[in-house]
């Protein structure tokens, strides 16, 4: 596939206003040709008319007879070249015949009779035209007739067309001149803004120069292109920033752990506690499960036509945590009134952050106490409830945020947890909140928005 070429809109602009002058000159000329075509006979008359005082202005002095025909046929070789289509004659004062051609195709009977007046002219019985004009040549009167029975040499053409140059091309030439001046100013004035918005996209040069296009001057067409450019910018922006804060999570989260492996392996040598390193080395892993998490729920979108059922995804996601629920001494149940709770969501996403409640729970929960998970329906909610040491006030809308480890007794975990569950309700278009449980421990919802 050939790829276009680069292209400058002003050039393009000024080659359309050119042709549209050009083409404007055309037609008009056009129109005033066609309006010569209509006095094709006074043209005619013209025609013979200009090459009688042509050759008046030829005719040498000092010359008569043969030598004056050599001289106006030698400047004139038109009626050499063409005889039978150009004739002419050179008279004196009292009409008799000085120089000329041989006149054999000329009608005499369309002379005037006598001396002829100083200007006449008439059409030829054979067709085309005759003329007569008289002159001062020498200080003497010469009368010079010219016939042109046809017109070979493109006399009437030059005419026609001296007439379109004189009075159509001279005068609208400065005019288009001025136009393309003007228009190409204007032009380059107009196409600023678009040279403004060029040099305010080339200062980007990292996330913190990524702000809005200012459009400021811009026509309305270049405005909406605007518009939608500062849209994929902002979008950019968010993207970066999430990168830029999945990297700064991955960061801070995994150096302690790391920190501590190795610095077990360099203490402990060969005496290391293959236990212990191995419990380590499984929350480093389920730490990189969380950041995992986290960047996908950034990215998270829903699909419309997604749907989901809260009481059989919870029961699954409570049937997979009874095993951990055991090891901790927990007694971890599952209430619902409803068989189906439909939303519209993303099922694997909803489970991720059900889990991770439920986990939490777990993991707050004295042995010997209960976790609870229970689904209603209007509105469509999940709600764990724990008999935990519950969340203090001051602290329930903070604990969602990145890194709040408060509630973890033994300060381990990134703290990403919680504020994956609000991503994914977010993308949800849903909430989720705690609150204190009846039996004083802490009970979180998720809670969802109705099908439409």
């Amino acid at each position: 596939m050939v790829e276009p070429k680069p292209w400058s809109l002003a050039r393009r602009l000024n080659r359309y206003i050119l042709l549209a002058t050009v083409l404007i000159t055309l037609l008009v000329s056009g129109a005033v040709a066609i309006h010569y075509g209509y006095d094709v006979p006074e043209l005619r008359q013209r025609t013979v008319f200009d090459l009688s005082k042509a050759i008046a202005k030829d005719i040498p002095a000092g010359k008569t007879g043969a030598a004056i025909e050599a001289d106006v046929e030698a400047r004139h070789d038109l009626f050499l070249k063409h005889p039978e289509a150009y004739e002419w004659l050179l008279l004196d004062e009292r009409g008799n015949i000085i120089s000329g051609t041989d006149f054999q195709n000329a009608d005499r009977s369309r002379f005037p009779p006598g001396l002829p007046p100083s200007e006449w002219s008439a059409p030829c019985s054979h067709g085309g035209w005759e003329a007569g004009k008289t002159f001062e040549i020498d200080g003497k009167l010469r009368h010079v007739i010219v016939v042109a029975h046809s017109d070979p040499a493109g006399l009437l053409t030059g005419l026609v067309l001296g007439e379109v140059a004189m009075h159509i091309v001279l005068p609208l030439a400065p005019f288009a001149f001025l136009i393309l001046l003007f228009t190409s100013r204007i032009i380059n004035r107009t196409l600023q803004p678009l040279g403004s918005l060029a040099t305010q996209a080339m200062r980007v040069r990292n996330l913190e120069d990524v702000r809005p296009l200012d459009p400021k001057g811009a026509p309305v067409e270049v405005t909406e292109l605007v518009n939608a450019l500062n849209t994929a910018l902002e979008g950019l922006r968010v993207s970066m920033t999430k990168e830029k804060d999945f990297l700064l999570d991955a960061s801070h989260a995994l150096r302690t752990p790391l920190a501590v492996v190795k610095a077990r392996l360099e203490l402990d040598g060969n005496m290391v506690d293959r236990q212990q390193l191995s419990d380590e080395i499984e929350a480093l892993i389920r730490l990189t499960s969380q950041l995992l998490a986290s960047a996908n729920a950034e990215r998270l979108t829903i699909n419309t036509d997604a749907r989901a059922n809260l009481a059989e995804l919870a029961r699954e996601v409570v049937s997979s945590m009874a095993p951990l629920a055991i090891q901790a001494g927990v007694d971890l149940g599952y209430s619902t009134a409803v068989e189906k709770v439909e939303i519209c969501g993303d099922r694997d996403a909803i489970a991720h952050a059900l889990r991770n409640l439920v986990e939490n729970a777990v993991r707050h929960t004295p042995p010997g106490k209960a976790v609870t998970v229970e689904v209603t329906d209007k509105p469509s909610t999940i709600a764990i409830t724990d008999e935990g040491p519950g969340v203090p006030e001051v602290r329930r809308d903070t604990i969602f945020e990145r890194h709040s480890r408060d509630r973890f007794v033994n300060g381990s975990g990134a703290g990403l947890g919680l504020s994956i569950v609000r991503r994914i309700m977010t993308a949800h278009k849903g909430q989720v909140d705690v609150s204190k449980a009846c039996d004083g421990g802490a009970c979180f919802r998720m809670t969802f928005p109705r099908v439409s």
